[in-house]
C-alpha cells in the first residue's frame, strides 16, 4: 500500500504533538531517515540515467571519430606510398646525375689534360719556328706541329674523294644519254 503525503504529514504532526512517546519517536526517526534515503536513491537514479545517456553519446561520438580517424590514416598511407615512390624516382635520377657529373668531370679532365699537351706542343713549336732561320724549316716544323695534332690518326691516308652521282634506275635522267644529247644538238 502506497504511502501519501498526507498520512506522513499527519504522522508528523502527531509525533510533535507526543515528544515523550519514545515509539512515535522512533517511527519518526525511521521514517525521516527512510524518506531521505529515498531522496537520495531518486537524485542517484537520476543521475545515473543522465551519466548513461551521456556514456552513449560519448560512445557515439568517439565511434565516428575512430572512422574518421580510420579515413584519416588511409588517406595519410596512401600519401607516404606515393611520397616513397616519388623519393625513390628521385634517388635514382640523383644517381644518374652524379654518373653524369662523374664522367663529365673524367671527360673534361682528359680534355684539359690534352689541351696541356697541345699547349705545351705549341709553345715547343714557337721556340723551335723562333730558332730556325730557313723559311723551309719553319714550315717543316709547322707541318709536323699540323700533323701531330690535326692528322695523328694516320697522317697517310689522304682518303679518296666519290664525284660519281648517284644511279638512279628507277628514274631515268631527264635528256642525259646519247640519243637525247643528239636530239638536242639537231633541233638546233
Amino acid at each position: 500500500m502506497p504511502v501519501d503525503d498526507e498520512r506522513v504529514k499527519a504522522f508528523y504532526k502527531i509525533a510533535h504533538e507526543h515528544p515523550e512517546d519514545t515509539n512515535l519517536k522512533e517511527a519518526y526517526d525511521i521514517i525521516v531517515s527512510l524518506r531521505k534515503g529515498q531522496a537520495q536513491y531518486k537524485r542517484w537514479n537520476t543521475k545515473q540515467r543522465e551519466d548513461k545517456k551521456e556514456l552513449k553519446q560519448e560512445i557515439i561520438h568517439l565511434s565516428e571519430n575512430k572512422q574518421e580517424l580510420e579515413q584519416q590514416i588511409v588517406t595519410i598511407s596512401k600519401v607516404n606510398d606515393s611520397l616513397r615512390f616519388e623519393l625513390t624516382t628521385i634517388n635514382k635520377e640523383m644517381e644518374q646525375l652524379t654518373d653524369e657529373k662523374q664522367k663529365m668531370i673524367a671527360e673534361r679532365d682528359k680534355i684539359n689534360t690534352e689541351l696541356k699537351a697541345i699547349q705545351t706542343e705549341v709553345e715547343l713549336t714557337a721556340i723551335k719556328v723562333k730558332e730556325t732561320h730557313s723559311l723551309y724549316g719553319k714550315f717543316t716544323i709547322l707541318w709536323q706541329f699540323f700533323q701531330s695534332v690535326f692528322f695523328s690518326d694516320n697522317p697517310r691516308d689522304f682518303g679518296t674523294i666519290n664525284n660519281s652521282l648517284p644511279e638512279y634506275q628507277d628514274q631515268p635522267q631527264m635528256n642525259t644519254d646519247q640519243a637525247s644529247i643528239g636530239r638536242n644538238l639537231l633541233d638546233k
